[in-house]
């Protein structure tokens, strides 16, 4: 299963440099570990989250048709551009892209929409998300474990 969230704005970070500096100016774990240029963006971008290998995917996608998808009363105005950050059900996977997007939105004065959940951050909204998210994920991992355990078969 993979999950989305988009990121609108009226423009376009210039580099990967760039996106990392707003990363590390919000004080986030996340480390960008591409060299293509930002307008090259379509596909996985490796990362690493502290010293854990993880990345997403990213695409450009098409403003006016996420726009027109969403409705405009969703997100209260039309944006220029539009990158959908994507990942699997994996954790780490998670934490890095909403790290990711919630430093580009900042960074540019953007939105972030969660198609899982049906809404709009802002920014510090987003930022506020990833703190739920990061302190959310020991009691998750937890319970996955303890699913592992109950329901593997005893030898």
């Amino acid at each position: 299963m993979s999950m989305e969230i988009e990121i609108l704005s009226d423009f376009h970070l210039k580099s990967f440099d760039e996106w990392q500096r707003s990363i590390d100016a919000i004080g986030f774990p996340l480390q960008l570990d591409s060299n293509i240029g930002v307008e090259d963006i379509g596909g996985f971008i490796p990362a690493r989250l502290g010293e854990t290998p993880t990345g997403f995917e990213c695409y450009q996608d098409n403003a006016n048709e996420v726009v027109q998808s969403l409705g405009l009363s969703n997100l209260g105005r039309a944006w220029r551009f539009a990158l959908g950050l994507r990942w699997k059900g994996d954790l780490n996977e998670l934490q890095a892209a909403w790290m990711a997007a919630a430093a580009y939105a900042r960074a540019t004065n953007g939105v972030i929409f969660d198609y899982e959940e049906g809404k709009v951050y802002h920014p510090p909204e987003a930022i506020a998300q990833v703190q739920r998210i990061r302190r959310d994920v020991p009691h998750v991992e937890a319970m996955l474990r303890e699913i592992i355990t109950r329901f593997t078969p005893k030898k």
